[in-house]
């Protein structure tokens, strides 16, 4: 059962929460890991036994992988790893201090100290 559905690039996605011996989070290598993206059904497999960070880091992961596809970025897959990697432990942070920095532009017309 599709739990959501979102758009990258006009490009929809589905994301499903599966059991976690579930086919679909095997890896090419025969191992089982926490998700999976397939571009060829569009589609997002999570274990249902993740919850809390944990959750969160996964999932940012693997839309690390959608946002890839759906650019046609030509990326090595042990880049990708990497890159997927890192933004789904650093890349909220990011962002938020890109948001706090340009909402003070905005608000302010300069850079307010924190």
């Amino acid at each position: 059962e599709v739990s959501a559905v979102f758009k990258i690039n006009d490009i929809e996605w589905n994301i499903l929460y599966v059991n976690p011996n579930s086919e679909c989070l095997m890896r090419s290598d025969g191992t089982i890991t926490l998700g999976v993206t397939d571009w060829s059904t569009r589609k997002v497999y999570l274990s249902n036994a993740l919850s809390g960070s944990l959750l969160e880091r996964v999932l940012s992961h693997e839309l690390v992988h959608c946002a890839s596809f759906s650019y046609d970025c030509q990326i090595p897959i042990d880049v990708e790893e990497i890159i997927a990697d890192f933004l789904s432990l650093y890349g909220k942070e990011v962002v938020s201090i890109a948001d706090d920095i340009l909402n003070g532009v905005i608000e302010n017309g300069c850079y307010k100290a924190v």
